[in-house]
């Protein structure tokens, strides 16, 4: 508002600036990012380090149609009402993340740092035809900063908060001789807990990582180019367990379903109970050789190998309560959980890219290999006894994937173009799981016999598109796409059950512009898609303890329509502003399933009742609405210094987190205020910025869970306020 009323007081006269052009890498060569005719939208190192956005949690409200939630330590990245519908290992993300081209392939390893970046490119609707790894909802691509010629770095401290946060990132880079250039990163982040463990008192919701990223970049001459990079990561707090909601049932139909912990529970509340305080570890390696051959000047050949390896472990206690649950031989009401996940991968991506005068495309060859394994317990100690678990699900899966793929776009004349690509996928994989269960009287658990089950996969996804420039500053575009996410199998089901894959068809039409002078960017992106046999776990009811028993479906088919906008204007040289919104009619068209909190389910006739029809519902992590605001205004001072304020509101509608839509299981509509005041000195290699975060202090649910062992609606939180300074220098 300080921003807006500021310009009123500006001469009339005043020239606008023109905006900067954005490069991006979205279809695999070098672009103006409004000469990409998909729905696209870019972030700059500045804008991440201005607005101290150091997670992909906090990306969710800069672009469009994203939305980013957890439970149980999965990310939940959710592009157009399209994202991951589990909580259990083996089961793709619908949006893909990729580091640099190559892909991180399961979710609980998508809470990446945002480090040493040079941007992040959000891609919305399917993507396949570009990328090794398909995904039916979207990608976000993390593009980092690569060694230079010459010879800097730069070093930024953060400090403050009320939770005492502080952070370090800094990077070095340059020649090492005349044909290796060499950069190295660190980044460090840590606060105090934003809650505490009642039955201890100390801190969760705390973090504390590190990352650190190197670069090799070796120029053999002729165009032939080879970067090497490695990067490593941890994190050790007690962090992603859940929080109390509410009781599943109220008014319980049965003793046995009254939630385990009360009364010894906080609900709504940052703090949390259980039998022990909350842990949560995860360590990441990966190695990346990208090859880059430039055989022509049209003609460029690139190979891709990467390889990462990633480990988590969370444990949580389900009742959420200082209540003591369980004892041995193993109780049915024991809801402690250990649950950690192992994840081998190794990818190899082979591209030829052509950029002629008239023609530009892709055409690529990819291969993955994955192993995952997972081990769950729910006991009384899983930690420090995890023999004595009531519950021990020991599974694998085994992933073998390729794909072909291409995307050409052909120019016709100055005006008009098409585009045309395809993709064949093939997969197969193999489940195993080694079930163990006891009953109240068993003195351990028994196992199940080992049960194996393989499936081969396959899929033709073709897209096709137009597009048209009536202007040099206008381009508009209409294309048609489709989507393939494998079947796969829920690694947590005591019967191994490999499910169909889902798919989706998309139709997007949409318009970049340059106006005013190229004063004003104005985008507009306009959708139509179906999901087909979309991948959830769903719960069903049982008539012995626990009572329910989980099992990944194809369950529903999803219609979506909306729209995107994106504008950003540069009114003055001092003054700009950016606006990013979406209206979205995303539903069911066709779900029928039973809602684990519904009482009836155990009341006469409950095991006759039949499933809820879920046609018109929303889907999880999908508002109607969001938009967002941003308006900057910059003072130059007469020592060559400069001061500059920017005020962000980002507003979404009501969203939900479970299918059934409950008011319990959802989201109100929220506000976020964000602000800061950035100092940038002569020369500009010193800054020090001042900076807040959902300032009016709104505390909003970013994922639920229904936890049916334990009789509970359980949550995670978006953080709450936060404010400190940054200082930065480069050199």
């Amino acid at each position: 508002m300080m921003a807006v009323a500021l310009t009123l007081t500006l001469p009339l006269t005043a020239r606008a600036a023109e905006l900067e052009e954005i490069i991006v890498t979205a279809q695999k060569r070098e672009q103006s990012l409004q000469d990409v005719s998909l729905a696209v939208t870019a972030v700059s190192a500045d804008d991440l380090l201005r607005s101290n956005i150091t997670s992909l949690e906090n990306l969710q409200h800069r672009v469009p149609g994203v939305t980013f939630g957890n439970d149980f330590a999965f990310a939940k990245l959710f592009i157009r009402g399209v994202g991951l519908n589990s909580s259990f290992a083996g089961i793709d993300p619908s949006v893909a993340l990729h580091v640099d081209g190559a892909v991180v392939a399961q979710a609980a390893a998508q809470f990446a740092s945002l480090f040493d970046l040079e941007r992040v490119e959000a891609l919305r609707g399917p993507q396949g035809t570009l990328y090794g790894r398909n995904a039916t909802g979207g990608s976000i691509n993390l593009v980092t900063a690569k060694p230079t010629q010459t010879f800097g770095g730069y070093t930024n401290v953060s400090v403050g908060g009320s939770d005492l946060s502080y952070g370090l990132d800094s990077a070095l880079s340059g020649p090492l001789t005349d044909s290796v250039l060499g950069r190295v990163a660190v980044h460090y982040q840590h606060h105090d807990g934003y809650g505490k463990h009642t039955g201890t008192g100390k801190d969760i919701d705390d973090l504390n990582v590190i990352g650190t990223r190197g670069h090799l970049q070796f120029k053999f001459g002729d165009g032939v180019d080879l970067l090497l990079s490695g990067e490593y990561a941890k994190e050790d707090d007690h962090t992603k367990s859940v929080h109390f909601i509410a009781p599943m049932f109220p008014n319980p139909p049965l003793p046995s379903l009254r939630a385990t912990g009360l009364p010894n529970v906080s609900p709504h509340s940052r703090n949390a109970g259980g039998d022990f305080r909350p842990t949560f570890e995860s360590e990441t390696w990966a190695a990346t050789a990208t090859l880059t051959v430039r055989m022509s000047d049209a003609i460029s050949f690139k190979s891709l190998t990467n390889y990462r390896e990633f480990d988590d472990q969370l444990t949580q206690d389900f009742d959420v309560s200082d209540t003591v649950n369980g004892n041995f031989p193993p109780a049915p009401t024991s809801t402690t959980q250990l649950q950690a996940i192992g994840d081998d991968q190794f990818s190899q991506e082979l591209q030829l890219i052509y950029d002629g005068d008239r023609l530009h495309g892709i055409a690529a060859a990819y291969y993955l290999n994955e192993a995952i394994d997972s081990l769950v317990l729910l006991g009384r100690d899983p930690v420090g006894q995890p023999a004595r678990s009531r519950v021990i699900v020991p599974a694998t899966l085994d992933v073998d994937a390729w794909a072909l793929f291409t995307n050409f776009t052909y120019d016709l004349t100055k005006m008009f173009s098409i585009k045309a690509g395809a993709r064949y996928s093939a997969e197969k994989r193999t489940m195993e799981n080694h079930f163990a269960v006891a009953s109240p009287v068993d003195p351990a658990a028994i196992y199940d016999p080992v049960r194996r089950a393989s499936r081969d996969y396959s899929d033709f996804s073709p897209e096709l598109g137009i597009e048209l420039r009536p202007a040099d500053a206008v381009m508009l575009y209409a294309t048609y796409s489709e989507g393939f996410k494998s079947g796969t199998a829920n690694l947590g089901e005591r019967v191994p059950n490999l499910v169909n894959p889902e798919t989706i068809q998309n139709v997007e039409a949409g318009l970049k512009s340059w106006l005013l002078k190229d004063s004003l960017m104005l985008n507009i992106a306009a959708f139509k898609y179906k999901v087909e046999d979309a991948q959830y776990d769903r719960t069903y009811a049982i008539t012995a303890p626990p009572f329910y028993a989980a099992r990944l479906e194809n369950a529903a088919t999803t219609d979506g329509k909306g729209v995107e906008l994106e504008t950003r204007w540069i009114a003055t040289d001092h003054f700009k502003m950016s606006f990013a919104g979406t209206y979205y009619h995303i539903r069911f068209d066709k779900f029928l399933s039973q809602n684990p909190i519904n009482p009836a389910l155990f009341g006469p006739g409950g095991s006759t009742l039949p499933p809820e029809d879920l046609t018109g519902n929303r889907p999880r992590n999908t508002p109607d609405w969001t938009a967002e605001v941003s308006a900057t205004y910059e003072w130059p001072l007469t020592s060559g210094a400069s001061l500059a304020l920017t005020g962000v509101v980002s507003s979404r509608d009501k969203q939900y987190y479970t299918e059934f839509n409950d008011e319990v299981t959802g989201q109100d509509g929220y506000t976020l205020y964000d602000a800061n005041l950035l100092y940038t000195g002569a020369g500009g290699k010193f800054t020090l910025n001042f900076w807040g975060k959902n300032l009016s202090d709104e505390m909003i649910v970013s994922g639920i869970y229904v936890t049916s062992t334990a009789r509970t609606i359980t949550g995670t939180y978006l953080p709450p306020r936060t404010y400190g300074v940054t200082a930065g220098y480069k050199f």
